[in-house]
């Protein structure tokens, strides 16, 4: 038999080469994730590598359960005023402006007083200045820090409730368990569905004390993530995500 968890992300050729070639007649074959991909290219890589989805079990079923937490998406769209040519000049302003990165961090602070806080960012630059903002209990994680202080970092929060992991989408986005984490504060996550719903996942892992986490999608009015921001509310309206929208003009 083959296993394959995170299958999603079977689709990388080395993976693929695999599973196609030296693996190809293994008869028994397992895929496992909690994201079956969007686009029809990714979806035709898995059913060739693996075969086709047999089974389903939905996160909210999983939340009715009590195996997963249950959460509340929290839209908070900062009210931007530049335009920009295409996605990448946005994104700069977005996550590279000290003062809306600076508002971002007030806002992460407050967020972080009822309970540990993990926050997910698409550059490592925008997440060492948050961190540099939020003072001791802050620490920055991204593919630079060693695996052994990555997991000190995200064990920890078992024991105390004031501590805020800033990472890159990158390290915490996708496969690993990180307890007790009452709020999951995603920076400018995008339109990627796997890379959204996977970061969700991080937060909503049950706990002893806790069974509910407050999402924070933090997002802006101009162009590109206004767009973005559409396609996210459709992942949430699958998934049965309960979210609402609060419009903020913070200069």
């Amino acid at each position: 038999a083959v296993i394959v968890d995170e299958c999603h992300q079977a689709k990388a050729d080395a993976l693929t080469s695999l599973l196609t070639g030296p693996l190809a007649h293994i008869p028994i074959r397992w895929g496992l994730t909690g994201t079956i991909p969007k686009s029809d290219y990714e979806r035709l890589s898995l059913l060739i590598s693996i075969g086709p989805v047999t089974a389903r079990l939905a996160a909210v079923e999983l939340q009715e359960l009590g195996v997963l937490s249950n959460c509340h998406v929290n839209i908070r769209q900062l009210v931007d005023y530049g335009e920009y040519k295409d996605y990448q000049s946005e994104l700069r302003y977005l996550v590279d402006n000290e003062d809306r990165m600076t508002h971002i961090a007030h806002m992460i602070a407050e967020i972080a007083q009822s309970g540990n806080t993990l926050v997910l960012v698409d550059r490592v630059a925008a997440g060492k200045f948050l961190v540099s903002l939020l003072g001791e209990r802050a620490v920055f994680v991204s593919g630079a820090t060693k695996g052994a202080d990555r997991q000190d970092h995200y064990d920890e929060v078992a024991d105390v409730n004031d501590k805020i992991i800033v990472a890159t989408y990158g390290v915490a986005a996708v496969g690993i368990n990180i307890p007790r984490i009452f709020n999951l504060v995603l920076v400018e996550p995008g339109k990627s569905f796997v890379r959204v719903i996977q970061s969700i996942g991080r937060g909503i892992r049950n706990a002893e004390d806790q069974d509910f986490v407050q999402l924070w999608d933090i997002t802006s009015s101009c162009k590109f993530a206004k767009r973005h921001l559409t396609q996210r509310k459709a992942f949430y309206k699958e998934a049965n995500y309960p979210f609402d929208l609060e419009k903020l003009d913070y200069k």
